[in-house]
């Protein structure tokens, strides 16, 4: 499963605005600067919007969205269809 290209995109641009490198699946998204507190409601409305699902406030955590191969996990794990 991969993530739908709006998102790799949105991870792309915030990181190039950071001054940091495109990120890879492995990286972890915080320490590199491709996201940070603000940006992640952001992402996750990205993520809802692309993939159909809903993100519960509780699961909105630097540790749900850590790394791209976390969030295809817990996108694959509410839609098969993203």
């Amino acid at each position: 499963m991969s993530l739908p290209q709006a998102a790799i995109s949105f991870l792309n641009d915030n990181a190039a605005t950071n001054s940091a490198p495109p990120p890879k699946a492995e990286d972890d998204l915080f320490q590199i600067g491709a996201l940070d507190s603000f940006a992640l409601v952001d992402f996750v409305n990205v993520l809802e919007e692309s993939c159909g699902i809903k993100v519960p406030d509780a699961d909105v955590n630097a540790d749900t969205f850590r790394s791209i191969e976390a969030v295809e996990r817990y996108v694959a794990a509410r839609n098969e269809t993203c």
